[in-house]
């Protein structure tokens, strides 16, 4: 799908009003901050413009959901 610039310039506009609203009560909410920082990335990118420096740098020291997988338990069939 394609979007347009303007539809592109009106998503990121809503997210960056809803990040500046934002208030970080619990998990889910930085969950969800953490999610919308990254759709912005990616629509400034969409957008023809660079990457921001560090962008995904500040997302590295996030522990994942769940568990790892274990590799070694995986049958093969």
């Amino acid at each position: 799908m394609i979007l347009s610039r303007t539809s592109i310039e009106v998503l990121s506009d809503l997210i960056e009003n809803r990040l500046a609203i934002m208030s970080i009560g619990d998990q889910d909410d930085l969950r969800e901050k953490i999610v919308l920082t990254r759709a912005l990335s990616e629509l400034r990118l969409k957008e023809g413009g660079d990457m921001p420096a560090g962008v995904l740098s500040q997302f590295a020291d996030i522990p994942r959901r769940g568990r790892r997988r274990k590799v070694g338990s995986a049958e093969t069939i």
